[in-house]
């Protein structure tokens, strides 16, 4: 068994389950009062234009992020996607004044940076996987 490998699925899959159950938390509690209230909270502060969208793609870029994530499928792809979701997170919580709240997202965000980093590492993944065969059926 190789640890590493190990240490980062762990780490890959738990990250990835955060994204997934926060993303589909948004989902069932109803899309509509979620963009609502996230609009309320930012009245004043963003216009509704920048803030409406952000909300109503913000679950589902949670979900995406987090199933590529959690499944290793696509990892890269997943890791950018949840990057760029702390990004504008962060930045609305800087907006809001919620310093407490930033400081936990750059926690994420370093997790984040983490698996990006060592990538390489993805050995218990459909990544690895996918790229293990070759079409003739042999591995590389």
């Amino acid at each position: 068994m190789n640890y590493r490998e190990a240490a980062y699925a762990l780490l890959r899959v738990t990250m990835g389950v955060i994204f997934l159950f926060f993303g589909i938390n948004k989902l069932v509690s109803g899309i509509g009062g979620f963009v609502g209230n996230m609009n309320q909270q930012f009245s004043g502060k963003l216009p509704a234009f920048m803030v409406m969208p952000f909300a109503y793609v913000l679950p589902f870029g949670e979900v995406a992020a987090g199933l590529l994530i959690v499944l290793g499928l696509f990892t890269r792809l997943g890791l950018i996607i949840s990057g760029l979701l702390l990004v504008g997170l962060t930045f609305g919580m800087v907006i809001l004044g919620q310093a407490p709240t930033a400081a936990h997202n750059l926690q994420y965000a370093l997790v984040n940076f983490v698996l990006l980093w060592f990538s390489d590492l993805n050995g218990y993944s459909l990544d690895r996987l996918i790229h293990r065969k070759s079409p003739a059926g042999f591995t590389t």
